[in-house]
């Protein structure tokens, strides 16, 4: 299948069973699992970040969020299959 710029699906996988990376997923259930343990474990870490007495670390925090958006954008593509 040849992808056009005009398509809607331009980011979408070929496959359901292919991430957005194009990595054939087999044990999606497993992966799911982990992704979601991935999640809640940075979004404590930045919970206690952002509470932490002292210096302000702006980009540290900037960086946590980016982590979870990508986890979250990846733990809702698993669970599309």
């Amino acid at each position: 299948m040849k992808r056009t710029v005009d398509s809607l699906n331009v980011n979408r996988p070929a496959s359901r069973w292919e991430s957005l990376a194009g990595v054939k997923l087999r044990n999606v259930e497993a992966t799911r699992e982990h992704v979601l343990q991935e999640l809640v474990e940075l979004e404590s870490q930045l919970g206690r970040l952002k509470t932490q007495q002292g210096p302000f670390d702006f980009s540290m925090i900037q960086t946590y969020k980016e982590m979870i958006a990508s986890r979250k954008r990846f733990f809702d593509e698993l669970n599309r299959r």
